[in-house]
């Protein structure tokens, strides 16, 4: 088609204009970054559902095993970074469950006593300790700028912890399950 003698395009002529080429990219951009945004949120809920589930699922084995055996397990060395399971200390990777426990009381049995496992790689460390006798529950878990109450917990106990730094700035997520409670807590909820 032809242009008219002055240059300019003649109005309903095909074709965009420079304005309307940068308004689509920019709106592509746009929407970009918002999925960007909820693929991020969505990512960070599947790994705190995973340690949810999980803190709950070593409670039940817990409980489980106190059913059949009078008493809780103490499985972990300690509690946190250090003693978790499958990693010492958990980082933005997932780490497949099975093999040997470091930060296990009993190196050979670990996790398989207490009969818990995951059917995928997991994101976060777990451990889990426990008392039979007048032992005192630990009363140093962080909680909100505070610590977790222990109060209330009749022996014999047991806490499970969850530990995960999923965003990779050194800063742990904590996830809790404590005999006694149903309750989870939840303490440095990465965003």
């Amino acid at each position: 088609m032809a242009r008219p003698p002055n240059g300019r395009r003649r109005i309903g002529a095909p074709g965009f204009t420079l304005i309307e080429a940068l308004i689509v990219v920019v709106l592509i951009g746009v929407l970009a970054v918002i999925a960007t945004v909820a693929y991020r949120r969505w990512v960070h809920t599947s790994y705190m559902t995973e340690a949810q589930d999980m803190v709950s699922s070593i409670r039940a084995a817990q409980e489980s095993f106190r059913a059949e055996n009078g008493g809780y397990l103490n499985v972990s060395t300690g509690l946190g970074p250090g003693n978790d399971y499958p990693l010492l200390t958990p980082g933005k990777s997932k780490t497949g469950w099975g093999g040997t426990c470091t930060g296990c009381v009993n190196t050979t049995t670990g996790w398989s006593a207490l009969n818990v496992s995951s059917s995928a790689p997991v994101i976060f460390g777990y451990s889990t300790i426990a008392s039979n006798t007048n032992g005192v529950a630990p009363n140093n878990l962080a909680y909100r700028g505070g610590a977790l109450d222990f109060s209330s917990m009749a022996t014999p106990w047991y806490v499970v912890e969850a530990d995960g730094d999923v965003d990779g700035n050194g800063i742990f997520c904590n996830v809790y399950g404590l005999s006694g409670t149903n309750q989870i807590y939840i303490n440095n909820e990465a965003e």
